[in-house]
């Protein structure tokens, strides 16, 4: 990807609205472009500025009401079973809910779309919303922009900064900092909903199940905790590391 190209992308990518393979060409771009780097953070840190001094406009009322209005005298879909007019679709049907079923049984042994997207991030180097070293404000930030108290890091030495980030559908918050040995750690957090943790190498840290995938010289690691917020933590260390880590933020917790 040349610069010219990369300029195009810029909005899109700050935005999170950029995926795929477009995505992955333009990170490697700015892993290999200084001058692109920078004008990415900088455009990423004048929309978060921009973002952070707006508040969230609340639905209004009546048009709440409409739309529940709307929905109630919205007639009932009248369900027909495909089978009683095409019954030679039948066999076909059959198929294809065991291959549905032998895919699914070969994505349970892959790594959760969170532990992906935590480990590409990582490398990503991607711009702070916030920058500061105090987490209590890094927290207060978060207010009206997450549905969750942003829990800080007890084991951080340094933090670096923080983000918005979209997690699937709905946002999380993302935390960079320091652990006393030196490696930055990053944390995404965000309140699930129906999804759940399955897939990757599962152990027990604690009393929480951990999910751990690696990529690129880092390793990351999902856990539930108690109020059933999800922590992505990611660092470029090795996994039995990074499960010290996960442990000891786990004690710190229950503490």
């Amino acid at each position: 990807m040349k610069c010219a190209q990369a300029d195009t992308f810029i909005h899109a990518y700050v935005d999170g609205e950029l995926a795929g393979v477009d995505r992955d060409s333009y990170e490697q771009h700015l892993l290999e472009c200084d001058a692109c780097s920078h004008a990415c953070r900088l455009q990423g840190r004048f929309k978060a500025a921009v973002r952070g001094h707006l508040s969230r406009p609340p639905l209004p009322p009546h048009l709440k009401r409409r739309i529940e209005e709307a929905l109630a005298l919205a007639p009932a879909i009248r369900r027909r079973f495909i089978w009683h007019s095409y019954p030679r679709l039948v066999p076909a049907a059959a198929a294809a809910v065991v291959l549905v079923a032998v895919l699914g049984a070969a994505r349970s042994h892959r790594a959760p779309l969170v532990l992906e997207q935590a480990l590409r991030t990582y490398h990503a180097a991607m711009p702070m919303d916030v920058v500061d070293s105090n987490c209590s404000s890094i927290a207060n930030w978060f207010r009206g922009k997450v549905d969750f108290a942003v829990p800080c890091p007890r084991n951080a030495r340094a933090i670096q900064g923080a983000r918005l980030v979209n997690v699937q559908d709905r946002f999380g918050a993302y935390l960079v900092y320091q652990v006393p040995s030196g490696h930055r750690v990053t944390l995404m957090v965000f309140m699930p909903e129906d999804e759940t943790l399955d897939g990757g190498r599962r152990r027990v840290v604690g009393d929480r199940d951990v999910y751990f995938g690696s990529g690129r010289g880092a390793s990351t690691a999902a856990y539930r905790d108690r109020d059933g917020l999800v922590h992505v933590v990611t660092s470029d260390v090795d996994e039995d590391t990074l499960g010290h880590l996960v442990e000891a933020a786990l004690y710190e917790q229950r503490n």
